[in-house]
């Protein structure tokens, strides 16, 4: 169900913007200078022909997203829903992949059989997780940074898809796995 504030920012099915500047700040806290900003465009529609694209599933294959009308917001950096900002950074992440060089559109078509769920392992790099769980891992490292370790915690099982244990050294153990990903930002 929709806040009034969502509610006053939907917009019709075939709308297409640009980023928001709010949008590019709150990306760049964890994604820097690695994405070329004024390239993504944000569709409210289904990538997939006859609108057979989920309405509340989110695609980037391209280098663009596309929500459904009922998860397209105006600005997501000013919907006061971090789950919805957190989905938002999870889909700029495919963008990422795809900015860089990752075969989103061909490996996204398995996605529906794709494991979202992660463990942090120190002996592995972003680019060694699935396409999904890089995505996964980079908005939930994102929600850690922004909002705490408590939004954190409450994310998972929800939107969180992190399954290790929870501890205080979880965001050291994000750093480890992103340490490359953090440097090229």
């Amino acid at each position: 169900m929709l806040t009034k504030e969502q509610k006053g920012q939907q917009v019709k099915e075939g709308a297409l913007r640009l980023m928001t500047l709010g949008e590019i700040a709150m990306a760049r806290r964890v994604f820097g200078k690695s994405i070329v900003y004024n390239r993504v465009w944000i569709h409210c529609d289904s990538y997939l022909p006859f609108g057979l694209q989920g309405k509340h599933v989110g695609m980037s294959p391209n280098g663009e997203i596309y929500f459904r009308e009922e998860e397209y917001l105006a600005d997501f950096s000013k919907v006061n829903n971090y789950a919805k900002q957190h989905f938002f950074i999870h889909e700029l992440a495919h963008v990422w992949q795809h900015q860089h060089g990752q075969w989103v559109r061909l490996r996204g078509a398995f996605s529906w059989a794709a494991n979202y769920t992660y463990k942090l392992d120190a002996n592995k790099t972003l680019t060694k997780y699935s396409l999904e769980q890089q995505a996964c891992i980079v908005a939930d490292y994102w929600l850690l940074i922004r909002y705490g370790y408590d939004a954190w915690a409450y994310g998972i099982g929800r939107f969180v898809n992190y399954t290790g244990p929870q501890n205080n050294r979880i965001r050291l153990q994000y750093e480890q796995v992103l340490a490359e990903f953090l440097r090229q930002r």
